[in-house]
C-alpha cells in the first residue's frame, strides 16, 4: 500500500482503528457513493485499503470487524487503536496480560486482561475521580465498578472478587479500588476493563497476549480528559 504523493501515510496495511464519530462507510471513495453502514464511535475496524484522494477528503478502506462489513471512510474521523500521542490519560489497572483485546469479537467493546488466574488480583483506578456505580449483574458483569471522571469519561471494571472503595467516594489515579475475580458472566478470573465517553465504549489498544503494568500509561491519548 504506498501513501499519497508528497504525503505520508496515516494508517498502514491490517492496522486497528476506530470511529470517532457516527460515520458513514460507502462502497467506493466519494461522498456521492452509496452508504454501507452507519458506525457508532468507538467501533473497531482494520484497514484494508488505501489511501484514496477524492473530493477534498483522504479515504480509507476499512473492514468493520463489529459488523463484518467493508467500505471506504473519511481519515478525519478516524483514529488507530494503538493512539497517537505520548499515552497521558489513563493508566492500566493492573498487572498482566490481554486475553481478549478491543474489538477482537462483535461487541467486545472492552479490553480483557488475565492475571495467571490470581483471584484477588489487586485493580487500580485508571485515572481519578469518583465512584459512580457500584454493583452486581448476574447475567453480565458480576461484582462492577464505574469511576467517572469529567467530561463525560467513565471507566468500568467487571467481575471483580473485591471492592475496596464504596459508591460516591472520590479515588485517586492508581488507588486500590477491588480484586480481580470471576463473578457474573466470566469463563475465569480476568478484568473487562472499558473506557466510555457520554456513553460511548473508545477503543483501548493492546494485543492478544500482550503484557500490561498496573499504574504505567495506556498509549493513547483521550482527547478532552
Amino acid at each position: 500500500m504506498a501513501a499519497l504523493s508528497g504525503s505520508a501515510s496515516a494508517f498502514s496495511d491490517g492496522e486497528r482503528i476506530a470511529a470517532t464519530t457516527n460515520l458513514n462507510t460507502r462502497e467506493q471513495p466519494g461522498t456521492d457513493q452509496p452508504i454501507v453502514a452507519t458506525v457508532n464511535p468507538g467501533e473497531v475496524g482494520e484497514i484494508m485499503n488505501g489511501p484514496t484522494n477524492k473530493g477534498g477528503y483522504t479515504w480509507w478502506g476499512v473492514h468493520w470487524l463489529d459488523r463484518n462489513v467493508w467500505g471506504w471512510s473519511v481519515e478525519r474521523y478516524l483514529q488507530s487503536t494503538s493512539g497517537g500521542g505520548g499515552g497521558s490519560d489513563f493508566d492500566w489497572p493492573i498487572s498482566g496480560y490481554i486475553t481478549s483485546p478491543y474489538g477482537a469479537r462483535p461487541g467486545h467493546y472492552a479490553v480483557d486482561i488475565g492475571a495467571n488466574g490470581n483471584i484477588g488480583e489487586p485493580i487500580y483506578a485508571a485515572h481519578s475521580g469518583t465512584v459512580d456505580v457500584r454493583a452486581y449483574e448476574a447475567g453480565g458483569c458480576g461484582n462492577y465498578l464505574k469511576i467517572g471522571h469529567g467530561n463525560g469519561y467513565q471507566t468500568m471494571y467487571c467481575h471483580l472478587n473485591s471492592f475496596d472503595v464504596v459508591e460516591g467516594e472520590s479515588v485517586s489515579r492508581g488507588q486500590l479500588i477491588g480484586g480481580m475475580g470471576t463473578t457474573g458472566n466470566s469463563t475465569g478470573p480476568h478484568l473487562h476493563f472499558t473506557v466510555e465517553r457520554n456513553g460511548n465504549h473508545l477503543s483501548i489498544p493492546g494485543g492478544d497476549g500482550e503484557t500490561v503494568t498496573a499504574g504505567t500509561k495506556i498509549p493513547k491519548d483521550y482527547s478532552g480528559i
